[in-house]
């Protein structure tokens, strides 16, 4: 062994364990999911309001009326989030309803998701207790990620 490698041995060998984390439990799964915000844009052209009514609860429509671009990147943002819930339940042989996951904004404006019906009971079922969620626009692209614990 060179010097340099037991120099690096001898270093690597005397570093304290580290410790992991404990404020977070264990992930179980993870979904992300990326749309394009014009995209959201493009199908509500194709389809109409109803398109939306079939895939946001009437909170979340409300919740993103505050102007055309901030609109269009919330509800691009919230698909992105269902979607990458719906991922971690297919993921487990789950059906997930559009509408039974909600993407909500807590106090500070920090998204959260509130699930209802089917969607509910399936998350119970596979033993997830939290999910916690986490969405980001830039360059015309909307992507969530979710974490499920």
């Amino acid at each position: 062994m060179s010097s340099s490698e037991r120099m690096a041995h001898s270093s690597v060998a005397h570093m304290p364990a580290i410790q992991p984390l404990t404020i977070m439990p264990a992930a179980q799964a993870i979904g992300i999911d990326l749309v394009q915000i014009k995209r959201m844009q493009e199908i509500h052209q194709r389809w109409g309001e109803r398109i939306l009514v079939r895939l946001f609860t009437a909170q979340e429509r409300h919740a993103c009326q505050n102007g055309a671009d901030y609109r269009w990147r919330s509800l691009a943002g919230r698909f992105g989030a269902k979607e990458a819930v719906k991922k971690i339940l297919a993921s487990q042989g789950e059906i997930a309803g559009w509408t039974e996951i909600e993407i909500l904004n807590g106090t500070y404006g920090e998204p959260y998701i509130k699930l209802s019906g089917r969607t509910q009971v399936a998350l119970e079922r596979l033993g997830y207790t939290r999910l916690m969620l986490s969405i980001s626009h830039d360059a015309g692209i909307a992507i969530a990620s979710v974490i499920a614990s």
